[in-house]
């Protein structure tokens, strides 16, 4: 597969992330000629790097060239069964964090701010806020 062999050749953060895109795009795909949407416009992950986006599109263009067809023209069934190999393929990445990922992660972790009041043992946590 060649979807396979080309994620091993990058770390696993970028090939969670051209996993994603490439999931995106086939989710998307059907919308695409109405909207125009960029699958690399998110606003919940940062742009991607030059080498994610070249690979995702490289392999999205095998994907369409193996099926035979755009993206657009997936039926249900050819999408949830490509969901499906994307997310196996996205299990069998490496478990262990970055060194970018551990230091996002540490970044996150200073930033944030204990907060000032916990509830008591006999207060529920919605009542506690009430009364903040």
């Amino acid at each position: 597969m060649v979807i396979a062999q080309t994620l091993q050749s990058l770390n696993p953060e970028d090939a969670r992330s051209v996993l994603y895109y490439i999931a995106r795009y086939i989710k998307q795909a059907e919308s695409f000629s109405n909207y125009e949407k960029d699958i690399f416009e998110d606003e919940q992950h940062n742009a991607p790097s030059g080498l994610v986006r070249k690979t995702t599109i490289r392999l999205i263009e095998e994907i369409e060239a193996r099926e035979g067809m755009r993206a657009q023209q997936f039926n249900g069934e050819t999408v949830i069964r490509l969901l499906d190999e994307i997310t196996s393929l996205e299990t069998s990445l490496s478990a262990e964090l970055s060194e970018a990922e551990l230091e996002r992660g540490a970044s996150l972790a200073e930033a944030m701010v204990p907060p000032t009041h916990l509830p008591s043992d006999d207060q529920p946590l919605a009542k506690s806020r009430q009364s903040s």
